[in-house]
């Protein structure tokens, strides 16, 4: 037999308004015995509400579009900071009852296609460049939050200019400025810097993340040296290159083990004493071997406040700040000598 919402509401001899509301989570003025009891019977069924159903009737499809800016065609899954920004997206959004559909974005036809196709309560946006952002702030309609997306300052000084649109970021600048006085003031005079390829003139987070590197340099009358800027495809100049040398600031962890497992496999890294630093705290990072020097970044608490600003707006319809600026924490272990 299909269960329906009514036939809940009988067995547990209540309206099927008070069913709907627990099943939305605004059960506020039920009491927590009948609360158990409905919910009770809705596992018993293995009840599911229909989505779509309630969408025409509500308006509201209660799904979340999941947009991962990438240079491939596919997503990879693999990267721990698209992983943990997912996990604390899936977190909050379970909780409250929404669907995420996760897609991966090389340009803004792929938005306009997705838009087309589904029904969306609003958009949560990672990565993405202040070019991509400009364009999709003409594409979309519903809600939209960012993450690690940085916006040239008179942007974001006249935000209110673009309704609609949210903004999650690690103050990238201040962090990398830190990790790079920490090495400074522990005798690192000869300071590389390892990142993907960004270019210098636009703004991104890597971009914020060299600008803060350079700033600390410059503080201790050391100019930013171009022979020792690289890239994910230079790691083996690196090796060649290895006594130019004495740091590294790294824009990700991932990058970093990479490099120290390559320094291990030419038996240099403890030789060469090359003390690293690198950016995000990934679950891996405390379990390298040795445990990685870092910038705790809190991807899941990325993730779970870009969610909760989302349902905030969508079901209890309250204003968020559109601008949202964390810190990141320097985490000294066993990669700083």
């Amino acid at each position: 037999m299909k269960i329906t919402i009514k036939k809940i509401a009988e067995e547990a001899g209540v309206s099927v308004t008070t069913v709907s509301n627990v099943i939305n989570k605004k059960a506020h003025r039920v009491s927590q015995d009948k609360i158990d009891l409905i919910e009770s019977i809705i596992k018993q069924y293995n009840y599911s509400p229909n989505m779509n159903a309630r969408a025409l009737v509500k308006s509201s499809s209660r799904l979340i579009g999941l947009l991962y800016f990438s240079n491939h065609k596919n997503l990879d899954f693999s990267d721990p900071f698209v992983t943990e920004v997912l996990e604390g997206i899936e977190r909050i959004a379970k909780e409250h009852n929404f669907f995420t559909l996760v897609h991966s974005v090389t340009e803004t036809e792929n938005i306009a296609d997705l838009q087309n196709n589904w029904k969306f309560d609003g958009f949560i946006a990672v990565g993405f460049s202040q070019e991509l952002f400009k364009e999709v702030n003409h594409i979309v309609q519903v809600p939209i939050v960012f993450i690690d997306t940085h916006l040239e300052k008179r942007i974001f000084e006249k935000i209110e200019r673009y309704p609609n649109n949210y903004f999650i970021n690690t103050n990238d600048q201040k962090a990398a400025f830190e990790a790079t006085t920490y090495l400074l003031e522990n005798g690192k005079t000869r300071i590389g810097f390892l990142s993907y390829t960004f270019d210098h003139q636009n703004t991104s987070v890597i971009q914020q993340r060299y600008l803060g590197y350079a700033e600390a340099l410059h503080n201790y009358s050391i100019e930013a040296d171009a022979k020792l800027m690289y890239t994910d495809k230079d790691q083996e100049q690196m090796i060649e290159d290895v006594t130019k040398f004495d740091a590294l600031l790294v824009t990700a962890d991932y990058l970093a083990i990479q490099f120290i497992h390559k320094l291990k496999q030419k038996k240099l890294f403890y030789e060469k004493k090359i003390s690293i630093i690198s950016f995000d705290d990934i679950r891996y990072a405390a379990l390298n071997d040795p445990p990685l020097s870092t910038v705790r970044l809190d991807q899941i608490k990325k993730g779970e406040k870009a969610m909760e600003t989302l349902v905030n707006i969508v079901d209890k319809h309250k204003e968020e700040p559109q601008i949202t600026l964390l810190n990141g924490k320097l985490i000294i272990r066993k990669t700083t000598f």
